[in-house]
Order: C-alpha cells, then sequence, then structure tokens
C-alpha cells in the first residue's frame, strides 16, 4: 500500500467577519447623544434674560430663543470706540427658521442637500454634452 504523505495541516479557516455598524449608524447615534446633551445644556438656568419684569434668570433656551427674534427683526448697536450707531436689518434667514418653527414645518439639517441637483436635471446636461461634442466634431471634418 502507498503510505499517506505528511501534509502540514491547512491554516484554519478565518472567522466570519463580524457586522460592524456602519457610518450612517455611527453618525446617527453621535446625533442622537449630541442632541440630549444640548437638551440637557439649554434646560440649565443661568442666563440672564430681559423680561416684561425686568432683567431675570431664564434659561439658555429662552435667551437663544430671544437672541433669534433679536436677529429677526433687526437691531441697532452702538460702536464703543467711535460712538457710531450700526443698523443691522432684519435676517431673512432667521424669520424663515422661526416661521417654520412656529408652523411645525421641520427644517433640513443639512444645506448641502437642497443643492444636489435632481437625476434629470444631470441626464439633461449630459445629453447637451454630448449633442455639443456631436456637433463640434462633425464641424471639424
Amino acid at each position: 500500500m502507498a503510505e499517506k504523505k505528511n501534509r502540514p495541516d491547512p491554516p484554519p479557516k478565518p472567522e466570519p467577519k463580524k457586522k460592524q455598524d456602519s457610518l450612517i449608524g455611527d453618525k446617527r447615534r453621535a446625533g442622537i447623544m449630541l442632541s440630549t446633551k444640548l437638551r440637557e445644556i439649554l434646560q440649565e438656568k443661568t442666563e440672564l434674560v430681559n423680561g416684561p419684569d425686568g432683567e431675570c434668570l431664564g434659561t439658555k433656551t429662552e435667551a437663544l430663543a430671544r437672541l433669534m427674534v433679536k436677529l429677526a427683526l433687526g437691531y441697532k448697536e452702538v460702536d464703543i470706540k467711535t460712538g457710531l450707531e450700526k443698523i443691522f436689518g432684519p435676517d431673512r434667514g432667521m424669520i424663515q427658521l422661526i416661521w417654520d418653527r412656529v408652523e411645525g414645518r421641520a427644517s433640513p439639517a443639512n444645506e448641502n442637500l437642497k443643492k444636489k441637483r435632481k437625476l434629470p436635471a444631470k441626464v439633461s446636461d449630459a445629453n447637451k454634452e454630448r449633442t455639443n461634442r456631436i456637433a463640434t466634431q462633425g464641424n471639424a471634418d
């Protein structure tokens, strides 16, 4: 009988990769944690706010809301060095943000999402480029 050759043991099979959390999941969890901490901080009563009864202690949320309204309405500021009065007009972006909040509409988190071109526009641009390329090549002959 033929003897079996002494062969080394085959290397062990690699363990299947565990499913790692995707980057999207990490961003989502980080966003949730950030939102939670922001809510906690905004509930702290540490800010002086000008209320109807004069200056009083209020939450950071109230101070932030008052600042947003101030920016939306416009305000005047006196420069200490020169004594000149600067007038800041109403901020349209802040007006829109306040309106959306009051009406209950959610604003997009990322402004870049608004600027993305839609598929039909991309296809249309590609067709224009192709047509122009054909026309210029045809005229070159």
